[in-house]
C-alpha cells in the first residue's frame, strides 16, 4: 500500500521477550530515499511472530503453547475473528489459491492445522490435522517433528509442509476437502529445512536449511521432487545453526537468505542451470530473522530481532547487490515483514 510516497509494511514482533512491542507494528518506506518511518501500531497481540494478508483480511496468531492461549486471529479492519489453535507455538501461515483454506504450521507440536474459510476469508473451523512422525540426528533440535512452514502451490492443489525436526518436505494432494500425503522428500540428514520458495512454474524450489546453513535446490521430475544441488549460505564462514528467511526476486534471477548467526544477508544467482553464490551484505544489526523485497523490486528491508531495528537497502535489480540506505527504524524484537496492500 502506498501513502504519501511511502510503501507501508506490517511488522510481526515478539512481545514476551524483554520487549516494548505490543503486537503488530506498522512502518513506512520512502521509495526515493529508503527512509523508514514508524507509524501507529496496527493491532495489539501477544507474540504475532508471523502474518499474511489477503485482499480482504490480515491473519496472524499468538506464538505460544496451546495451553497458554495459542490462537488464530483474522482482522478485516472493522472486526476481529479468533479461533483457538490446536497446536503449540504456531510459526507460519498460508492461504490456498482458491481461498478456501488457511493452513497453520505448529513448530512445537509438529502438526499442520487446516481451517476452512468463508467467502469473506474468515476462518470457520478446523477441517484437517496433518501430522507425520519423524526425527533427525541433531539431538538438541530434532527429537520430534517441527513444522516450520506451510505453502499452498498455485499451479495445482497441493499443500507443502517443511519439517525442520524430521529433515522432510511433504507434499499433500488436496481433493474434495481431503489432504493426502503424496510425497515425502527426505532432505540431507541434520540439515533442518526451515523455509522454501517456488519459482512461478513451480518446477523448482529453493530451501533454506536452518541447522546446516545451506541452500538446497529442488527440481520436480516425472518421479516427483528431487534434491538437485546443495550450497553453503556463506562460503568459509563459521556456522551457528541459525539460517532464517529466504526470498526469490520477482524476475526469478536472485535468491536472498538471512543468516542470523553471521548477521548477514546472502545472495545467490539462480538464473542459470546451476545456482552460484554471489555476495554477502551486513544486516545492519543483530540476528536478522526476516526481510522482504519491496513490490517495486528496488528495496530490501531487514528485520533484526536482537538489535531491535529495521534497516533498508537499495537493491540493484541487474546485479542483485544491496547497498545500505543509511536509514533504520527502531522496533523491539521484529521478526516478520509484510508489505501492506489493503
Amino acid at each position: 500500500m502506498q501513502a504519501s510516497g511511502h510503501l507501508r509494511f506490517l511488522v510481526g514482533t515478539y512481545t514476551d521477550l524483554p520487549s516494548q512491542s505490543r503486537g503488530i507494528a506498522q512502518v513506512g518506506l520512502n521509495q526515493q530515499t529508503g527512509e523508514l518511518i514508524r507509524f501507529d501500531d496496527y493491532y495489539p497481540l501477544r507474540n504475532p511472530s508471523y502474518l499474511i494478508q489477503s485482499q480482504q483480511q490480515t491473519y496472524s496468531f499468538s506464538e505460544v503453547a496451546q495451553q497458554d492461549g495459542a490462537q488464530l486471529v483474522c482482522l478485516d479492519g472493522q472486526h476481529t475473528h479468533a479461533l483457538p489453535i490446536a497446536g503449540d507455538y504456531p510459526c507460519h501461515l498460508a492461504i490456498s489459491a482458491d481461498k478456501k483454506y488457511l493452513a497453520v504450521a505448529n513448530y512445537g507440536s509438529g502438526n499442520v492445522r487446516i481451517y476452512l474459510l468463508d467467502s469473506q476469508g474468515i476462518p470457520l473451523r478446523s477441517v484437517a490435522d496433518l501430522f507425520e512422525e519423524g526425527q533427525g540426528p541433531n539431538r538438541d533440535r530434532q527429537q520430534s517433528p517441527h513444522a516450520h512452514q506451510v505453502v499452498f502451490q498455485q499451479t495445482e492443489p497441493v499443500l507443502v509442509s517443511v519439517d525442520l525436526g524430521s529433515d522432510a518436505i511433504r507434499f499433500y494432494q488436496i481433493e474434495n476437502g481431503t489432504f493426502t500425503l503424496a510425497q515425502q522428500l527426505a532432505m540431507p540428514a541434520g540439515c533442518g529445512p526451515r523455509h522454501l520458495v517456488f519459482n512461478r512454474a513451480e518446477d523448482k524450489a529453493y530451501v533454506v536449511c536452518e541447522l546446516s546453513e545451506t541452500l538446497v535446490v529442488l527440481r520436480k521430475t516425472e518421479q516427483g521432487w528431487q534434491v538437485q544441488q546443495q550450497l553453503d549460505l556463506l562460503p568459509d564462514a563459521d556456522k551457528g545453526e541459525a539460517a532464517a528467511a529466504i526470498k526469490l526476486s520477482d524476475d526469478e534471477r536472485f535468491v536472498y537468505v538471512s543468516c542470523r548467526h553471521q548477521n548477514a544477508v546472502s545472495c545467490f544467482d539462480v538464473s542459470g542451470s546451476e545456482v552460484t553464490w554471489l555476495s554477502m551484505t551486513d544486516a545492519g544489526g543483530l540476528f536478522p530473522r526476516d526481510f522482504t523485497i519491496t513490490s517495486c523490486g528496488e528495496w530490501l528491508i531487514v528485520a533484526n530481532q536482537h538489535s531491535n531495528n529495521l534497516v533498508s537497502y537499495r537493491r540493484n535489480e541487474i546485479t542483485g547487490s544491496l547497498e545500505a540506505s543509511g536509514y533504520q527504524c527502531q522496533i523491539d524484537a521484529p521478526v516478520c515483514l509484510v508489505e501492506q496492500h489493503n
